[in-house]
């Protein structure tokens, strides 16, 4: 009898081995499936995390692995997120928890600490968005091509300033890309405005403060420049143009010589009705901005607009030179403000045909009606 009941205690013991075996081997396949997984969808751990933390981690990604790869809304809008410098990165999840751009904070900061970008959180401002995934979230807050450049492109700028300010501000091309770019056809970035004859974009990057991804292309700013322009200049411009004897490109041109001109803004439609004057007299428009343009770069003077001008200056062979040739230049000088664009288009009626700057450094200007009296304005 106690043969029986010790070779049964034996049989079951040994039964009890085996499942115990059978059990943990298949926990071990379990365990061994979600580890490849979770790095198959978000990678291996970071090397400075021990195995139990990242078995730990890699069981709470799975747990929560569909949340972490789906976004929130796939139609919703990209909106800024500013990170702080020295900003905990719990109240980084937090927050991105209360702007509506996760769920989910404690899963996004396993996420975090398991790939080791927890300590790679890039301060500034970002571009997200709930159509993102928390996930597609997490890479972006470490990638500094995501963070938004706050750049101003100033009124009056040629487009060579605008570009040597943008790879300035960081921006991820040099500027003779930027400038090859630029040299296309107005056509091919605003076709409801410009023909193919048109080439080059000076004075179609509209002046404004824009806030720009930092990895943008040059075509990406040369199109939010000029669709910017295409939504801030109004379609019945080009009607108010011809009502000034000017083609819409001619009105630009002007627009580009105004915004040169002038210090104050009040001045513009002023100083636009002068050149329109002396257009339609046939008389040669005397513009100084025009000779600063052809010159070029002055490299002793380390910018594009030479002051003052010499006797040399004035006689530059350029078609530019509006001392030498007759109409408007070429193409415009600079890029206009929407204040200088909407100064020839609304000019006023006047007799003048002559001004110069005030000499009590205002920025004021003095205007004329004749040569004599012109001269009479000038400074002692």
């Amino acid at each position: 009898m106690n043969k029986r009941i010790f070779s049964l205690s034996c049989f079951i013991l040994a039964l009890l081995i085996v499942v115990i075996s059978v059990l943990s081997a298949m926990a071990l396949f379990t365990l061994s499936s979600i580890q490849s997984d979770i790095e198959r969808t978000f990678g291996k751990p970071h090397p400075s995390i021990d195995y139990a933390q990242s078995l730990w981690f890699q069981l709470v990604l799975y747990a929560n692995k569909e949340k972490l790869t789906t976004p929130l809304n796939s139609h919703a809008q990209s909106q800024s997120f500013v990170i702080a410098p020295n900003e905990p990165a719990s109240t980084i999840f937090a927050r991105l928890a209360q702007e509506g751009l996760i769920t989910d904070p404690e899963a996004l900061q396993v996420l975090m600490q398991y790939l080791g970008y927890d300590t790679q959180i890039q301060t500034g401002e970002h571009l997200l968005s709930p159509a993102m995934s928390p996930y597609q979230i997490a890479k972006a807050l470490i990638d500094p091509a995501n963070l938004l450049i706050h750049f101003d492109l100033l009124a009056g700028w040629r487009t060579e300033e605008v570009s040597t300010a943008l790879v300035i501000s960081g921006l991820n091309f040099s500027t003779q890309e930027f400038l090859e770019a630029a040299a296309q056809p107005l056509s091919v970035y605003l076709p409801q405005r410009g023909t193919s004859s048109i080439i080059g974009l000076e004075g179609f990057l509209m002046p404004a403060s824009y806030r720009i991804l930092k990895n943008a292309s040059p075509e990406d700013l040369l199109r939010l420049f000029t669709q910017n322009f295409d939504a801030q200049v109004p379609e019945e411009i080009d009607q108010k143009f011809q009502q000034q004897g000017l083609s819409f490109y001619e009105g630009i041109i002007l627009a580009s010589m105004v915004q040169r001109e002038s210090i104050l803004e009040e001045e513009m439609p002023l100083i636009a009705s002068v050149f329109l004057n002396r257009l339609r007299a046939q008389m040669k428009l005397d513009s100084d901005a025009t000779v600063q343009y052809a010159l070029g770069f002055n490299e002793a003077q380390n910018t594009w607009w030479t002051n003052p001008l010499s006797t040399a200056d004035f006689a530059i062979d350029s078609a530019y030179n509006t001392y030498l040739y007759n109409g408007l230049p070429p193409t415009p000088i600079c890029n206009p403000s929407l204040a200088a664009i909407l100064a020839v288009a609304n000019a006023p009626p006047s007799d003048y045909l002559y001004f110069r700057a005030a000499c009590d450094g205002s920025g004021r200007h003095i205007f004329a009606t004749s040569y004599s009296e012109h001269l009479n304005n000038a400074c002692p």
